[in-house]
């Protein structure tokens, strides 16, 4: 028959069909090499593709201390990691990361305070500079994550869903250019109270159906971590743990071969009027975790209040940001360059 050529299996294609074959064949090759300049490949094009239809936002400005470098992110809000959660709302992250994104940035995952009863992921006096900190001076990604909060979030509801958080984060912080095996946790207040739970005790982890050796270093700030006090009352822990508030201590948690990622444990010299006892907590937890052979750095602030701890993270030459950055540079891993560099202020 004219105008047809016979396929091995069988088939055939008249002409116009074999010009239009080769018209996409040549257009996917012309793809392919577009990619391959970016440093893309196809598959890296559908991740693109996937991650522009999650609701995102860019952002950009300066940051608001010196060297005052200049940054832009992406912002990718209200990731649900939860679906079958009463009110999602309390069961979604977001994710910040460098525009343009660098391949392999290692990961830090923050848990906002409040007491166990308020708080939002973002929040801007939770935040504060975090997303341009992190993603332009240190180039990590930032994943921020809500949890239930009380009564609905009553322990182990609330850890539960911090682990469910940090096991989409491993599976999936991939496709937005993190990785897997860099994967660091901060929380304050409350929040350091939640990632000391999910880091010690791991069942919660293993019910995400991932193991406490995907986290490679956490810090809290001002947390309460169940140290019982000096007085054995345990009224306030019963208060914010229900019944199985034994369960809930995250120093008695602690065991040798477990695991264990190290700790950077922040706290306000003599305590702070929020968490009088945040010195004692932060002392106590580390000599839990050090006499189980795991490392326990614990950095004392007196120039700072509870709130101030947190905030101050980020202040280039503050003892928060110091203690910081020389934890994270003493982890084994892949270390990354901050994006920009003094003098990429842009000129107007």
């Amino acid at each position: 028959m004219r105008g047809t050529k016979r396929t091995a299996a069988g088939g055939s294609f008249s002409h116009r069909e074999r010009q239009t074959v080769l018209k996409m064949s040549h257009l996917n090759y012309g793809l392919l090499t577009v990619c391959a300049a970016l440093g893309l490949s196809s598959s890296g094009v559908a991740q693109e593709s996937k991650l522009a239809k999650l609701s995102h936002v860019h952002i950009g400005g300066a940051l608001s201390y010196s060297p005052y470098t200049f940054t832009h992110q992406v912002w990718y809000r209200d990731i649900v990691y939860d679906k079958f959660a009463k009110d999602t709302q309390y069961t979604s992250l977001d994710v910040y990361v460098a525009d343009p994104v660098v391949q392999a940035s290692p990961v830090m995952v923050w848990v906002h305070g409040g007491g166990l009863r308020m708080g939002d992921k973002a929040s801007s006096k939770d935040l504060a500079s975090k997303p341009e900190y992190f993603t332009s001076k240190l180039g990590y990604i930032l994943v921020s994550v809500n949890y239930r909060l009380l009564p609905e979030g009553l322990y182990p509801t609330n850890v539960q869903d911090v682990a469910d958080a940090l096991a989409w984060v491993h599976s999936n912080i991939a496709d937005f250019g993190g990785d897997p095996n860099q994967i660091f946790l901060l929380g304050h207040s409350a929040g350091a109270q939640l990632v000391a739970q999910v880091s010690t005790d791991e069942a919660f982890l293993r019910k995400a159906g991932k193991d406490l050796n995907i986290l490679k270093g956490v810090i809290g700030i001002e947390g309460g971590y169940g140290v019982i006090g000096a007085d054995g009352d345990t009224q306030r822990l019963a208060a914010n743990y229900g019944p199985r508030w034994q369960k809930a201590l995250a120093a008695a948690n602690v065991k040798a071969g477990k695991g264990i990622a190290p700790f950077l444990l922040l706290h306000v010299a003599g305590g702070s009027p929020m968490v009088a006892d945040s010195e004692y907590q932060a002392l106590g937890f580390a000599k839990a975790l050090e006499s189980a052979g795991i490392r326990a750095d614990v950095v004392s602030l007196d120039h700072v209040e509870h709130f101030g701890a947190n905030e101050r993270l980020g202040q280039s030459g503050d003892v928060t940001t110091a203690s910081l950055e020389r934890f994270l540079a003493s982890i084994p891993g892949k270390k990354r360059a901050p994006h920009w560099t003094a003098g990429s202020l842009p000129k107007f």
